[in-house]
């Protein structure tokens, strides 16, 4: 009788032990959703932050930073600017009449008429593709709790890890699990990390490649000042 009762004590515990890994896993992906609503439904928004790219090898640290800044008020207000370490700045912004394209390297300015077609240029942004977060998704895993500091603030955070189909990729390159911090009160991306390393079981072989893009700024669906979609060359 006692063995059948260390038996059942043991299946409890592994069917717990089981139960909360599918509900973490659960968790997560329902954080995820949340995340690719929220951004599928955003009427304005201004981001601001930094995309740091460090290649890692085995006698080489190499790192370049591009900082940005991202603004959309309807109907076709909006700014997009990367601020590139060693290329100058790269500006497309519209106050919804005048869409302005200027370069600073250069110092070619153009002007047409605003577009809602204008709006297109958003997507390559570093918010684009996070209302599809959950497309080629394989598995997602709940981690423990970050905080970030945002907009002079501390946000609690999920932290979410999520291993995706693999894309094209360089030959001897395998991609590693992207990492997500998500605002809990908003459902907001605050920082990402993705890589590549080289598929070898030598670390001191093989080339890591990452890409970490912080957010210091994530206002949505609130009001963007208007000097957002102003621009003066001159200042640049």
């Amino acid at each position: 009788m006692k063995m059948g009762k260390a038996l059942g004590v043991l299946i409890g515990i592994l069917l717990l032990a089981t139960g909360f890994a599918v509900a973490a896993g659960g968790d997560a992906q329902t954080i995820l959703q949340k995340v690719a609503d929220t951004y599928a439904n955003l009427k304005s928004y201004h981001f601001e932050g930094v995309t740091v790219a460090e290649t890692k090898a085995s006698t080489t640290d190499s790192k370049s930073a591009t900082e940005f800044s991202i603004a959309m008020s309807p109907p076709n207000k909006l700014r997009v600017e990367f601020r590139y370490q060693n290329s100058g700045n790269w500006v497309r912004v519209s106050d919804g009449k005048t869409t302005l394209r200027y370069r600073s390297l250069t110092k070619e300015l153009k002007k047409d008429p605003a577009s809602p077609d204008d709006l297109d240029i958003l997507r390559g942004t570093p918010i684009s593709s996070y209302d599809h977060i959950t497309d080629g998704m394989k598995k997602a895993t709940l981690l423990p709790e970050e905080s970030l500091e945002v907009n002079g603030k501390s946000v609690p955070c999920y932290v979410v890890e999520v291993e995706y189909t693999p894309g094209l990729l360089l030959a001897g390159m395998e991609q590693m699990p992207t990492r997500y911090w998500i605002d809990k009160a908003r459902n907001i991306v605050l920082k990402q990390v993705t890589g590549t390393r080289s598929a070898t079981q030598d670390p001191s072989r093989s080339t890591v490649n990452t890409r970490t893009t912080t957010f210091t700024t994530a206002s949505v669906n609130e009001d963007v000042p208007d000097t957002m979609f102003a621009f003066n060359p001159k200042q640049k």
